[in-house]
């Protein structure tokens, strides 16, 4: 795909891995172990396009919000700004578990917990509805797969993704998606893979490509630094 066909994430080491950045309006896989970079780099996707006047969309189901705007702030990516603008938008499906009276306020909309599908889904459309008015596209993190997965049937969850996937596209969101290597079966990792576009998949201390035309499909070497995640090419 010509570069000029791509979107650039803001993340110069990514950027180069992937041939110049994303294809508009894809959905990726950020699959990996636990602990081996997949948060850092998908928190730092999201803020770099904020920086770019990007709308984006973090859902969260495996902690809350005050626990992800403390981790954004200790890698120096201050979310403020982006409280104050609207450009910031947060789905918590982690914290009415252990505080059922939350409720929505500021940029945090709250869900019960990760096994309401439908209210996620609702959640999503509606935050939606309000950012294509304003953008013609918008960035997309859910942070995780592995916890939808361990709270709902595979087939639910499937279904869902179908629908959430294709109505990303439609809707011009660059997407990406968490999900934890060795906690799935094969045949539930190739459900999910078939309705990417691509997948970025960590091994190690190594990362790689997938399934995107232009990327470099070998493995590199990376570093998670306090600025987020760097890829050594």
């Amino acid at each position: 795909m010509p570069q000029d066909l791509l979107y650039p994430t803001g993340i110069k080491s990514f950027d180069a891995m992937l041939g110049g950045g994303l294809p508009p309006a894809a959905n990726i896989l950020l699959y990996g172990e636990p602990l081996c970079g997949k948060k850092p780099l998908a928190m730092q996707f999201v803020y770099e396009g904020l920086k770019m006047n990007i709308p984006g969309i973090f859902v969260l189901t495996d902690f809350g919000f005050d626990e992800w705007k403390g981790m954004m702030s200790s890698s120096g990516w201050d979310i403020s700004p982006f409280e104050q603008n609207g450009l910031l938008q947060v789905i918590d499906c982690h914290s009415k578990q252990f505080n059922p009276k939350l409720e929505d306020e500021g940029i945090v909309c709250y869900v019960a917990d990760a096994g309401d599908l439908s209210a996620i889904s609702m959640q999503l459309s509606s935050l939606q509805e309000q950012i294509v008015q304003i953008a013609e596209n918008h960035r997309l993190v859910f942070h995780s797969l592995s916890s939808l997965l361990e709270t709902n049937t595979p087939e639910s969850v499937y279904r869902f993704m179908q629908f959430t996937t294709g109505k990303f596209r439609r809707a011009g969101a660059t997407a990406t998606y968490v999900m934890e290597k060795g906690m799935h079966s094969e045949r539930d990792v190739v459900t999910v893979e078939h309705l990417m576009d691509g997948m970025v998949e960590f091994s190690e201390d190594k990362v790689r490509a997938k399934g995107l035309m232009g990327a470099s499909p070998s493995w590199h070497k990376y570093e998670i630094g306090e600025k987020g995640v760097k890829i050594i090419l």
